[in-house]
């Protein structure tokens, strides 16, 4: 008797089912394969050439913009077929101005297709001249960083207390302010030479358009003189060279002096170096460093290196940007920080000859001040530290 079971063949039939899912296995692996074949040859063909995107950025602007570039580098970036890499030098805003008004000619790196300027004046004094060469631009700063005061930490939470407005501070500050520290003292505050450094031409400026209610110009700076000598009082008979020297004598104690003007980002860059030191916000309008994205409209600049260009604007206007912002000290957003754009070099004269500077010799830098976020307020490059307060 024949099992219910058998076949009269003694074979098994193969289910369908099986075939199907076998056939469809085969189907799923060549798709794959051709996948992976065909977007290999496309990302081969996207690299068919090489670019390096040169880009210009001002001290303040620099560490910012190097860490973001090689973020940027990091993500294979391609524009027209050319895979993209970043070049950044550093070069002052005033001389970067100079050198694009005329041609880039004789400069030892290559012309750059953007620049980050970290002023508002060296960008006016370049369109003044060129104002083609960066036609398009956004005229709103990517980042920026308002001056500050520096002090001791105790004296720091007092001047907080005390609501300190920067159209005040020629009553506040000096031998007969109206500030007492905690020990007893007045509120000294050295400036720095402002033709040579711009926290002290910062603040100057944040001063006069306290108590104008409009922008420094000279004009308004010789018609406030007084009240800006009146800030400057008491304070040592050579004022320090440059923003670190204040800000070392500070930390060391004994100085002579218990304040120094200082852009907040400079400060968050050096502040491990100098424990028990704080900032102190003061009320008002504040001038203050102001980073510009540019993109150079010139005859270096071709299609590929324009749209590298425009690859990496927009990568800083995302989230990786603005963390490349933050991490050096620099405030990213609409409305903050700083409201004043630095007036520029005659102004900055106007000013030192207002508080007696002797501003007309060019002042000595520390050993690095050409190096780190500020040539003009003689800041080494340092690790960003904690975020200061106030």
């Amino acid at each position: 008797m024949t099992s219910r079971h058998g076949s009269g063949t003694g074979g098994r039939r193969v289910a369908p089912w099986i075939i199907v899912t076998a056939v469809a296995a085969v189907v799923v692996i060549g798709a794959v394969t051709a996948f992976v074949l065909i977007t290999q040859d496309d990302e081969q063909a996207t690299c068919s050439s090489q670019v390096v995107l040169q880009v210009v950025a001002a001290p303040a602007a620099a560490p910012s913009i190097e860490a973001a570039a090689a973020a940027f580098d990091a993500t294979g970036p391609v524009a027209r077929s050319a895979c993209v890499t970043t070049d950044v030098t550093t070069v002052p805003g005033p001389d970067a101005a100079t050198a694009l008004a005329g041609g880039w000619v004789g400069e030892p790196s290559q012309p750059p297709a953007m620049w980050f300027p970290d002023s508002a004046a060296d960008l006016a004094s370049l369109e003044s001249t060129n104002s083609a060469m960066t036609a398009g631009r956004n005229p709103a700063p990517m980042a920026v960083s308002p001056v500050v005061l520096a002090m001791s930490s105790a004296n720091a939470n007092a001047v907080a207390a005390a609501n300190l407005q920067w159209r005040d501070l020629p009553t506040a500050a000096g031998p007969t302010g109206s500030i007492t520290l905690p020990d007893g003292s007045k509120m000294i505050v050295a400036l720095p030479d402002p033709t040579m450094n711009r926290a002290t031409s910062y603040a100057l400026q944040s001063v006069v358009a306290g108590l104008t209610g409009a922008p420094a110009d000279p004009a308004a700076v010789a018609a406030n003189a007084g009240s800006l000598a009146a800030v400057a009082a008491g304070g040592p008979a050579v004022p320090p060279t440059t923003t670190f020297d204040a800000l070392d004598q500070l930390a060391v104690g004994g100085a002579g002096f218990a304040a120094v003007p200082v852009v907040a980002a400079d400060f968050a860059q050096v502040q491990g170096q100098h424990q028990g030191l704080a900032t102190v916000t003061v009320g008002g309008n504040a001038a203050g460093d102001q980073i510009f994205g540019v993109p150079i409209t010139a005859s270096w600049v071709d299609p590929t290196m324009d749209d590298a260009a425009s690859t990496f604007l927009a990568y800083l206007r995302g989230s990786s940007g603005t963390a490349a912002f933050t991490d050096h000290g620099l405030q990213v957003g609409a409305g903050t920080g700083v409201q004043l754009a630095d007036a520029g070099p005659a102004v900055a004269t106007a000013l030192a000859t207002a508080i007696g500077s002797p501003s007309g010799a060019p002042a000595a830098t520390s050993p690095g001040a050409t190096a780190g976020p500020d040539a003009s307020a003689g800041l080494p490059s340092a690790p960003a530290g904690p975020t200061p307060s106030g």
